[in-house]
């Protein structure tokens, strides 16, 4: 009775077993969280922080100095072309136009200078007059010699011999000068250097034209029509020649303007789609690359590193509405893209020997696939061989995970 109730037992064992084993072979595999591949429209971006920018930007400079009198326009005012926008006290143009005079009269002095070179007139002139003097020098060295014989002899004072070494030290110094004239002359002038006391003249009269014409108050105009978007002078300030006054942009034009770093400025292109985004601002918006500066410049990023950039302009195929100057904007070159593609996530890809795989989840096990792939783009990832739409890819696969183990599939959007 008692070995009936053991073996009674030990086919319970067994069974139990046995079921244990099946469950955990058919419902208790390894959870993996997995994705559809889907057919989809994919783009490979170049992205970067971009500033919203206004066409004819200029910064109004003072030409003049003087005291601010009145200030005719403030930030936000709409201003034409020729625009008075303020206006100098105009008690020290006098004072300006006599420095004017001055710095004239020393352009022209170099100015003739520089033309006389290789004069032969004021060249034979000049031989003339040292020929001249060195006969003059000879003889008063020959007269030297009887003054210093009859101070020897006590017939004349010492102040005298002082006297006529003082004269022929003197002599011999205009020699001198007479010399490096010549030399001077001899010497050939660069066309270039009198082009320059040319342009210089002219800039000094213009100057003078402008103070001149503007009466007992100078007057500052505006070179372009637009709106005002910055001031920094008020009623009051005294200017100097080439301070800021105020900062005149076309609103009504705007563009944006992005630093690309030039490791990746090779894969932008003039004409390219740009997407254009802030979502604090709620802005969405498309554009093109419409220019690419030809120079690179260093730019020191937030986290204190020197950058080489290269300056590119968008336009936006339409202006939001509310967008302003200076706003920041999120930036995607479109550089490839593709439709009607087959996308996975990234995550799902990995790398042995040089050659792309995924895991299939297929029928409750993983399947090793060998996968050929295309852009990426964010999270996403193209396939162009190797899977087909709708099979299931294991994302982030575990390290342990082989070909053929069983796997509970957690389905991701």
């Amino acid at each position: 009775m008692m070995k009936k109730k053991i073996f009674i037992a030990g086919i319970l064992l067994v069974i139990v077993a046995a079921s244990a084993f099946y469950f955990l072979n058919q419902g208790g595999g390894l959870q993996v969280n997995a994705a559809e591949a889907r057919i989809g429209k994919i783009e490979e971006y170049v992205e970067e922080t971009g500033v919203v920018a206004a066409r004819n930007h200029i910064q109004v400079y003072s030409p003049a100095s003087g005291k601010v009198t009145q200030v005719l326009l403030d930030i936000g005012d709409q201003v034409m072309e020729g625009d008075v926008l303020a206006r100098l006290d105009g008690e020290t143009l006098s004072l300006q136009l006599a420095q004017l005079d001055a710095q004239r009269s020393a352009a022209l002095a170099q100015l003739n200078d520089a033309r006389k070179a290789g004069d032969a007139n004021a060249i034979r002139s000049i031989q003339l007059d040292i020929q001249q003097l060195s006969d003059t020098i000879q003889d008063m060295e020959e007269d030297l010699e009887n003054t210093r014989t009859l101070y020897e002899a006590g017939a004349i004072s010492k102040d005298q011999l002082d006297s006529a070494e003082r004269s022929l030290e003197t002599q011999k110094t205009n020699l001198e000068k007479m010399r490096l004239q010549l030399n001077q002359l001899n010497s050939p002038v660069s066309q270039n250097l009198i082009a320059q006391y040319e342009a210089q003249i002219r800039q000094i009269d213009l100057q003078k034209e402008e103070l001149a014409s503007s009466g007992e108050d100078y007057t500052i105009v505006s070179g372009t029509s637009g709106t005002v978007l910055g001031k920094t002078v008020e009623k009051g300030s005294y200017l100097q020649p080439g301070m800021s006054l105020m900062e005149i942009g076309d609103t009504a034009n705007l563009y944006v303007e992005s630093d690309i770093l030039v490791s990746e400025i090779g894969d932008v292109e003039e004409g390219q789609v740009v997407r254009l985004q802030n979502t604090d601002l709620g802005v969405e918006a498309t554009g093109k690359v419409y220019n690419i500066y030809p120079n690179a410049f260093s730019k020191v990023s937030d986290l204190g590193v020197e950058q080489k950039r290269i300056k590119v302009e968008i336009e936006m195929d339409q202006v939001p509405v509310g967008l302003k100057p200076g706003y920041d904007l999120q930036v995607r070159i479109i550089t490839k893209s593709s439709e009607d593609t087959l996308i996975i996530p990234e995550n799902a890809v990995f790398t042995m020997e040089n050659i792309d795989y995924v895991f299939v989840a297929s029928d409750g096990f993983a399947e090793l696939r060998e996968i050929q792939t295309g852009i990426q783009s964010g999270n996403d990832m193209e396939v162009l061989s190797g899977l087909s739409e709708g099979e299931l890819v294991i994302q982030s696969p575990d390290g342990d995970l082989e070909e053929g183990a069983a796997v509970e599939v957690i389905m991701q959007e």
